[in-house]
């Protein structure tokens, strides 16, 4: 006879502790706990009447004997372990008071995730790894809907104020245009060390100097081998375009359209609910897009994302 278990549902607050040469801190998992061995970031199950910053700080007491004193709300993702539904909330700690110290006979380790020195981490958190480096929104460009040197202006204003990523897509001009457009995109954004992804055009990425190329669904389906040192993004529509991008081991995946688009009115969008549901089935970092503006961005991690993306309302 076989006997199907109930799902048990639990909110874990994690902490993502970063010090000053960037790296964060990971914790081996003592006998007798499951997954003993494998390394996690400090956290906890958030306990009855109790918040998820509660639980935060309680936690992290509990395991490094210190108090956190600086931190920001980041990301939330659903785990399934068999019969176990895990929320993780995971928070960016940034100051703390105290030594920290192991309070669970833990091994602690300090590392940076672009060279990670424990294995194996326990997969609700391997996401983080891509998660980590990417900026909290970035911009698209749009040159159709205003004049080049007032777009460049625009571009000036954005870089001075803290844009960190752009991505140029510009399906309405020719290849010698958009050359000259990229380059011109590029000069402005190196001198603040800001991010250009290229769309789908990798020989111009590479030409250009380009940070990274963004592939579009259709790419996804006929592209066979990206080029190392690049960033990878990749447009999705829905899971199985998100599992193409997880298979190609993107950095990111946009997911869209999120809400009604000028770009695309005659699509209907996803919504946030379908939005969670498919960022919560994805191994990979994924951006918001479709009518968003920074108002969203809270929203946006709430239901699983990283940050959003926008080629309108960002530039207002």
């Amino acid at each position: 006879m076989n006997i199907e278990l109930e799902t048990v549902h639990v909110h874990v607050s994690v902490a993502v502790l970063i010090n000053d040469s960037d790296q964060v801190l990971f914790g081996q998992r003592p006998p007798p706990k499951s997954w003993e061995g494998w390394w996690e970031f400090p956290g906890g199950k958030v306990e009855k009447n109790e918040n998820f910053s509660d639980a935060l700080c309680r936690e992290v007491y509990e395991e490094l004997g210190v108090q956190i004193t600086k931190y920001n709300k980041w990301i939330t993702r659903k785990y399934s372990y068999d019969n176990l539904e895990v929320t993780l909330h995971f928070f960016k700690v940034f100051e703390w008071v105290g030594k920290i110290m192991p309070q669970e006979n833990q091994k602690l380790v300090w590392t940076s995730l672009k060279n990670l020195k424990v294995s194996p981490i326990l997969p609700a958190n391997l996401f983080i790894q891509s998660a980590f480096y990417l900026p909290d929104y970035y911009a698209i460009t749009n040159l159709s809907e205003t004049k080049k040197n007032v777009f460049l202006s625009q571009l000036q204003q954005k870089v001075d104020n803290g844009l960190k990523m752009i991505q140029i897509r510009e399906k309405d001009i020719n290849l010698e245009e958009l050359k000259i457009f990229a380059k011109e995109v590029i000069d402005i954004c190196k001198k603040r060390s800001v991010k250009v992804i290229i769309n789908s055009n990798i020989n111009l990425a590479l030409e250009l100097g380009a940070d990274g190329i963004h592939l579009t669904s259709n790419d996804l389906k006929i592209i066979k081998e990206l080029p190392k040192g690049l960033i990878i993004g990749a447009s999705c529509h829905n899971l199985q375009e998100v599992k193409m991008a997880e298979k190609m081991n993107v950095n990111f995946a946009v997911l869209s359209p999120v809400k009604k688009t000028l770009s695309h009115i005659e699509i209907k969008p996803m919504g946030w609910k379908k939005f969670k549901e498919i960022t919560n089935k994805s191994k990979i970092p994924i951006y918001a897009l479709g009518g968003l503006g920074f108002k969203d961005y809270e929203t946006a991690l709430q239901n699983g994302g990283i940050g959003i993306a926008s080629q309108r309302l960002i530039w207002e």
